[in-house]
């Protein structure tokens, strides 16, 4: 990798994660897979944080509430073996996800100066809550992933606007934050715009997970089964962007 610079002086000792940071958009926890002998590009999982990890404190992203998200499973050494198929990255942000920063971020990666070589035509994006919903902007405004995998998100896109990229949106029936219909809304829109089952696909769990630590958040935890089914990560590999 070049450009240390890139890199943080981190205040802390990660086991499985290296700090990165694009100066003009986000910090970020990344996690690289072994390299391959031949160095071919990889593809990029781009994780979204949901509202509770806002901040300034990349260790926010590894928080108790944010059990069973991709940095957490990553960092703990509890990731299933097929997240390891990707380079990891969750940026933080301290104001909401603005699409512009996102698209900037996205750039800074393809650079290659803080991560392993991408392969631009394996860009995926998911998030959780206000990150599902940045997830779906971010595929509505910049075009450059080639799937979307959206974890409860916190609030929907129109359909037309996402139309063209593949999306497996995920939640909890029981989600006591953001309603399940949201998802089944874009699912269902999605599909009357004439997508095909596979490029509009709904997971909803009847009983999903409450996060540890936010009790009155009942049913939101649906990270916990959504990011723990080998299904997804095949899905995800399967979508290639065209152009």
């Amino acid at each position: 990798m070049r450009a240390i610079s890139c890199l943080l002086a981190s205040a802390m000792a990660w086991d499985h994660l290296v700090e990165i940071r694009d100066p003009h958009s986000f910090p970020a926890l990344m996690h690289a897979p072994p390299a391959a002998a031949d160095a071919a590009p990889r593809p990029l999982l781009l994780y979204l944080h949901g509202a509770g990890e806002m901040g300034d404190n990349l260790a926010d992203l590894i928080s108790e509430g944010a059990t069973g998200t991709p940095p957490v499973a990553l960092e703990k050494g509890a990731a299933i073996p097929e997240l390891h198929q990707f380079v990891v990255v969750a940026p933080q942000t301290s104001y909401g996800w603005e699409i512009e920063a996102v698209r900037d971020f996205v750039r800074f990666l393809l650079r290659g100066d803080a991560v392993p070589p991408l392969d631009a035509s394996r860009l995926y994006v998911t998030g959780h809550s206000m990150g599902g919903t940045g997830a779906l902007r971010a595929v509505a405004a910049t075009k450059l992933f080639a799937a979307c995998a959206p974890v409860a998100p916190a609030g929907g896109e129109r359909p037309q606007r996402v139309l063209g990229t593949p999306v497996w949106a995920f939640h909890g029936r029981n989600d006591a934050v953001v309603p399940w219909y949201i998802s089944e809304n874009l699912v269902k829109g999605l599909r009357k715009l004439g997508a095909a089952d596979d490029d509009a696909k709904l997971t909803i769990y009847e009983e999903a997970p409450t996060p540890p630590g936010w009790p009155n958040s009942e049913g939101h935890a649906s990270t916990i089964p959504a990011y723990s089914d080998p299904a997804l990560y095949a899905w995800l590999l399967g979508k290639r962007r065209e152009g």
